[in-house]
């Protein structure tokens, strides 16, 4: 088994955005739009907004993972489901993103005091270097999202981890990397101000945020189907 076995996975969850962006769109619009209005009150409410936001994207994830993982494809045309499985989605997708970018922020800012290079030059660079030495942590929400009812199989992630190793970072990374380029992008828009609080960069962000976030968690969906799979008879 190759380090790049998965990678077939990240190909495979843009596909299946595409075939069910309707889906997409059902299951995001209303977590776009918490995000949105949070971020528009953050200067106001920071605790709050950041909590909300975290949350809105814990909905999202769960809803996208089971989607992806189990084949569950709510109807409703507003969807936002708040319980324990998301909260603990939400924080896990959290923790994630903090074990992949406090690593590019620190070698960023020592290589900003060393060599002179702005870090924001360097930031694109290094959370690619990041995603692709330890993206394997989203597999956290996946195990938070993808419990099973019963809890008889108890707590998988170390073992999934160790069976999947560097190839699930390296999907990853390449699941990562289309919507942050668009993000990058974006930065480039005009920093006109929609509504008070609100620019349009950050809105269009948002909506990026969440297309990255659907396709990083189909990729770890679709990887975690695999390496939980059990051996037939």
């Amino acid at each position: 088994m190759g380090l790049f076995r998965f990678c077939r996975h990240a190909l495979r969850s843009f596909v299946i955005l595409m075939e069910q962006f309707p889906a997409f769109m059902r299951l995001a619009w209303v977590c776009v739009g918490v995000s949105i209005v949070s971020t528009a009150v953050g200067e106001r409410y920071p605790l709050l907004a950041g909590v909300t936001d975290l949350l809105a994207r814990g909905v999202f994830a769960v809803a996208w993972l089971r989607l992806v993982a189990r084949g569950e494809m709510p109807t409703r045309m507003a969807y936002f489901r708040l319980g324990r499985r998301e909260v603990f989605t939400a924080f896990g997708w959290m923790l994630a993103e903090t074990f992949v970018t406090f690593p590019a922020q620190v070698i960023g800012a020592s290589l900003a005091m060393a060599t002179g290079i702005p870090l924001a030059d360097a930031a694109m660079p290094l959370l690619g270097f990041t995603h692709l030495l330890i993206g394997a942590v989203y597999l956290l929400p996946a195990e938070a999202a993808l419990e099973q009812e019963s809890g008889a199989d108890g707590w998988r992630l170390p073992d999934v981890i160790m069976k999947g190793g560097v190839a699930v970072s390296i999907a990853v990374a390449l699941a990562w990397l289309p919507a942050n380029l668009l993000m990058e992008a974006a930065r480039m828009l005009p920093d006109m101000e929609i509504l008070e609080g609100l620019t349009l960069v950050q809105t269009v962000a948002i909506a990026l945020r969440y297309l990255a976030m659907a396709i990083t968690a189909g990729t770890v969906a679709l990887i975690w189907n695999e390496l939980t799979a059990k051996p037939a008879p």
